[in-house]
């Protein structure tokens, strides 16, 4: 065995249950950027979204009380950039997703001190079809 030096991007978890179904309470492009670090207008590198559990938030609306106040997590749809330019972020918003193959990873942190502190949920939205 030889061991390298870690991309912690990369870094998949396995050992966190995840919820079968999420639901999106808000939605973001974030654009690929070029050499110079500058945004690429018209790209997509990822969508970011913000989701709540889709069982919690049934139950909360069923005793009329609001999704808001669930705890929201991340999750990422990445792949070809063909496929993310096609997603309507007006329509992914409150839908719910399958996370059936989403992976559970590192994600990166800002703050006073930035690291990877936090989980998200990624899922690969080409190796869907």
């Amino acid at each position: 065995m030889k061991l390298g030096k870690a991309k912690l991007s990369e870094v998949e978890i396995s050992n966190v249950e995840k919820p079968k179904e999420a639901r999106v309470v808000s939605v973001s492009k974030s654009p690929r950027y070029g050499d110079n670090g500058e945004p690429i207008n018209g790209s997509v590198a990822k969508i970011a979204c913000q989701v709540v559990d889709s069982t919690k938030a049934i139950l909360l609306e069923k005793a009329g009380d609001d999704v808001s106040d669930l705890k929201t997590f991340s999750l990422e749809l990445v792949g070809d950039e063909k496929d993310l330019l096609e997603v309507s972020e007006a329509s992914l918003l409150g839908t719910d997703i399958q996370l059936a193959n989403a992976k559970v990873m590192l994600k990166w942190s800002t703050g006073r001190t930035s690291g990877w502190r936090e989980l998200k949920l990624v899922m690969n939205i080409s190796n869907e079809k």
